[in-house]
């Protein structure tokens, strides 16, 4: 079973040693918490839950502002 570190880091995209390196701590650290060795402080899933929101949200409005341009540029219109 994957734990709430692990499933939060593969959502988001990161490597262990991209969290490792997002929160100054060391790469055994990390390691450790996804193997259950450690528990990571609650702040840690919190911030890795606030990142993969925020990355969902600004996916989307990039989604967003390219269907809207889409039918101002087959008028013509240019910014």
């Amino acid at each position: 079973m994957m734990n709430r570190i692990t499933q939060y880091r593969l959502q988001a995209g990161l490597s262990p040693s991209d969290v490792s390196r997002i929160l100054k701590i060391p790469s055994g650290i990390v390691d450790r918490w996804e193997r259950g060795e450690l528990k990571p402080p609650a702040w840690v899933e919190s911030l890795l839950f606030d990142r993969i929101q925020r990355d969902r949200r600004q996916e989307l409005a990039k989604r967003q502002r390219t269907r809207m341009a889409g039918p101002a540029l087959r008028r013509g219109w240019r910014p």
